[in-house]
């Protein structure tokens, strides 16, 4: 049995209210091996079960991973769950792109103005670097109430997303959004009965067989032997 095909079995971050199965391209920190994912795919696990994505210096809990259309449902943990004591710290912007991830369609830029005074009609908490002052959140197309922002509150402005639905922006905040990956489509591997991996050594993919590693997929091929060392494909 090839051992890497053992130690890359999708995982969970083994929490009692979320079980989604972690595998190619992402991979648990504390529980997998780096050569299961790809570079900087690396997932954490927070303290109640779910995984944790670090992208552009902001966390987001991965909700749900659907591997069929390589996209993800995300939110930002200050601002997915019910209305707290803590206020919310600024966060960085995420303009809707990245090397590794894009804002799926159908989704919607909403505004994050903090420190803000007399919008409570807007208001989604409380601001962590000026406390007596309110985090307002706007839909980015808010042209009327984005000019009264800009006057109100202090000028921080973070950009994030939501889906488009409908409900008004701060539930739509607790449902998070959706984002695509820009990696390789593992399906040809996983529908071989294969798990896929990444070579760091060459920085190449990799299908890990229950017998051999190969280059793309875990159908018989005559003749191979049983741990073939595939030619270099550049990711």
């Amino acid at each position: 049995m090839n051992p890497k095909f053992e130690a890359c079995e999708p995982k969970t971050c083994g929490g009692t209210t979320n079980h989604q199965n972690v595998s190619f391209p992402f991979y648990i920190i504390s529980k997998q091996n780096s050569y299961c994912g790809l570079p900087n795919y690396g997932l954490t696990c927070s303290h109640d079960g779910f995984p944790i994505l670090t992208t552009s210096e902001t966390l987001y809990t991965v909700q749900n991973i659907f591997y069929n259309n390589q996209s993800l449902r995300v939110s930002i943990p200050g601002l997915s769950g019910p209305r707290s004591t803590e206020c919310i710290a600024p966060l960085i912007n995420f303009s809707g792109h990245s090397k590794r991830f894009s804002v799926a369609s159908n989704q919607k830029e909403v505004l994050l103005f903090y420190g803000c005074k007399n919008m409570q009609n807007h208001s989604i908490g409380c601001s962590a670097e000026n406390r007596t002052g309110s985090v307002v959140a706007l839909y980015g197309d808010d042209v009327e109430n984005r000019k009264l922002a800009e006057k109100n509150c202090r000028g921080t402005v973070s950009v994030t997303w939501v889906k488009d639905e409908k409900g008004g922006v701060e539930e739509e905040l607790r449902r998070g959004f959706l984002m695509n990956w820009m990696a390789k489509n593992c399906s040809e591997c996983s529908n071989s009965g294969g798990r896929c991996g990444f070579d760091q050594d060459h920085y190449a993919f990799r299908c890990y067989c229950r017998d051999r590693i190969d280059s793309e997929n875990c159908y018989p091929q005559p003749g191979l032997s049983i741990f073939l060392s595939p030619p270099i494909v550049n990711y």
